[in-house]
């Protein structure tokens, strides 16, 4: 008994001695500040010889970080460029002496979280920043965006999904943004948040100057003789509205990530007044009463992604023109039923005239070129068409393929065509009956009649389509990129052929990843 309450004491003894040591640290803490003219200090928390604070002196706020050395606390990052200013106070949070974050609490669902860490020769290394939105059912979508000093400097940013569990379902989008000139200030002693890349739609207002100064900056990296007019990232690129030395304005993207090497492709001149960014079509060119998107395609040309013309539907809601490789379509109508197939003069920004750009599918009709293609027409809605590996009725099927599925014609070899359809990465060929294609006509566009092919979704939120059946890799469409996805074919009992007419991108889905159609 005697032994028990022996120990007992000690344990008080004990927890008195670390209240009196914490309560010694805890006044030395802010003796230092108060040195240091910081009075009330906010949020002081301590992890081990690391404390950290917030403070604000004469209207600015500060990120304050304390080292214990040589048995007294010194402040080694005084930085007010490190919070937004605008913004209610962040929350502070330290895990371990080597490490702290600061997370803004934007709305119910939206947050943004900043972190550093101290490197092995005690100084406090770049910042990264984690933009969740929690608003998306059981699942949460993250962007995590990191300074990474390979090829001179790089921005990553990363896309991943956590379920209700926190369980990581892995990264599914990576973007690199070429970012050297940004070295000076992504370490935390010199962290402004002001030129960090927040890339992120939040519930109010706070991040949108910070956007304009990091593309502001980047425009003036890549293309220093150029007058800045406005910037935004878009499909992994950055997009710029600029003015030329000559007074004339152009559109600029800087697609970077795959070769690590900054490639800018530059529009035609622009008509004069165009603006980036017109009510709710932000992300659009306002020119001649039309509202003019820009998207990059999978070959690495920048086109037209559509065009809406208020005035072509005054009863209604507008017109939308819809644009990809070698498509264009009617955007008002849903589901699309009949797309223009053809070369057309759009998806190349380097060759477009602003003036003369086409507002419905007959203007875009007559200066289109079907010349070197199909589409292929069954005779009864049901049937599909065989892809046969030689001009042979007994050769084996590659496939069968819907009315509308639009081919590439290579060669006529008696009844049979020598077709070809797909992209780099998933590029098919064979040969259909003749009698069953409808061939189209420079001049004009194919027609694509798209009703009798299964209008099909995906029945989980990431849709994986394969370069190949059976053994291909595969690639992740999600949202708005796999709602554009038509079925063109059926392979055997497992797999549909499946074609994205806003990108150009063909590939391979199973069958089981489909909600069920009429194929």
């Amino acid at each position: 008994m005697k032994k028990a309450l022996c120990c007992i004491l000690m344990m008080l003894m004990m927890i008195g001695a670390s209240a009196i040591v914490k309560a010694e640290s805890d006044s030395r803490i802010t003796d230092t500040l108060r040195q240091a003219g910081v009075t009330e200090p906010v949020q002081l928390s301590q992890w081990g010889n690391t404390a950290a604070c917030f403070a604000e002196t004469d209207g600015v706020k500060r990120l304050i970080l304390l080292e214990k050395r040589d048995g007294g606390w010194q402040i080694v990052i005084d930085n007010p460029t490190a919070l937004i200013q605008d913004a209610d106070w962040p929350e502070l949070l330290q895990d371990s002496d080597n490490a702290v974050f600061w997370t803004y609490v934007l709305s119910e669902t939206e947050t943004v979280r900043y972190h550093s860490t101290r490197n092995a020769d005690g100084t406090w290394g770049p910042v990264d920043q984690y933009a969740a939105d929690s608003g998306f059912g059981e699942t949460t979508h993250v962007w995590s965006t990191m300074w990474d000093d390979a090829h001179g400097g790089e921005i990553i940013r990363t896309f991943a999904i956590f379920d209700e569990n926190d369980n990581d379902h892995g990264i599914h989008l990576m973007q690199v943004l070429p970012a050297g000139w940004m070295a000076d200030c992504v370490g935390l002693a010199d962290f402004d948040v002001t030129r960090f890349p927040t890339m992120f739609v939040a519930a109010n207002d706070f991040f949108a100057y910070e956007n304009e100064r990091f593309f502001r900056e980047a425009s003036a990296a890549l293309m220093p003789e150029y007058t800045f007019v406005k910037g935004m990232l878009k499909d992994g690129a950055m997009h710029f509205l600029m003015d030329r030395p000559d007074g004339s304005r152009v559109y600029v993207i800087c697609e970077y990530q795959s070769h690590r090497e900054a490639r800018l492709i530059e529009s035609t001149p622009l008509p004069e007044g165009t603006v980036l960014g017109y009510e709710n079509f932000t992300d659009s060119l306002w020119i001649d009463g039309c509202c003019v998107t820009i998207h990059l395609l999978y070959n690495g040309n920048a086109g037209i992604e559509y065009i809406y013309d208020d005035a072509a539907n005054p009863e209604g809601s507008g017109g939308f023109l819809f644009f990809g490789d070698r498509t264009v379509w009617d955007g008002s109508v849903v589901p699309v039923q009949t797309i223009l197939y053809g070369d057309h003069p759009w998806d190349d920004i380097t060759q477009i005239d602003w003036n003369s750009l086409p507002h419905n599918l007959e203007e875009a009709s007559a200066r289109m070129d079907s010349g070197n293609y199909a589409m292929v027409v069954n005779p009864k809605p049901t049937d599909r068409l065989h892809l046969r590996e030689r001009a042979d009725k007994g050769s084996r099927s590659r496939g069968k393929y819907y009315t509308g599925t639009a081919v590439g014609v290579s060669a006529q070899d008696g009844d049979w065509t020598l077709v070809t359809f797909g992209d780099w990465r998933s590029w098919v060929h064979g040969y259909m009956m003749k009698r069953y294609l409808t061939f189209g006509q420079p001049g004009s566009a194919l027609r694509l009649d798209l009703s009798a092919m299964p209008q099909m979704s995906a029945r989980y939120e990431m849709l994986k389509v394969y370069t190949e059946p059976q053994t291909g890799a595969y690639t992740y469409h999600m949202g708005e990129s796999a709602g554009t996805m038509k079925v063109i074919g059926v392979i055997g009992d497992e797999w549909y052929h499946v074609w994205f007419p806003a990108t150009g991108e063909y590939g391979f889905v199973r069958q089981s990843d489909l909600t069920a159609g009429n194929g």
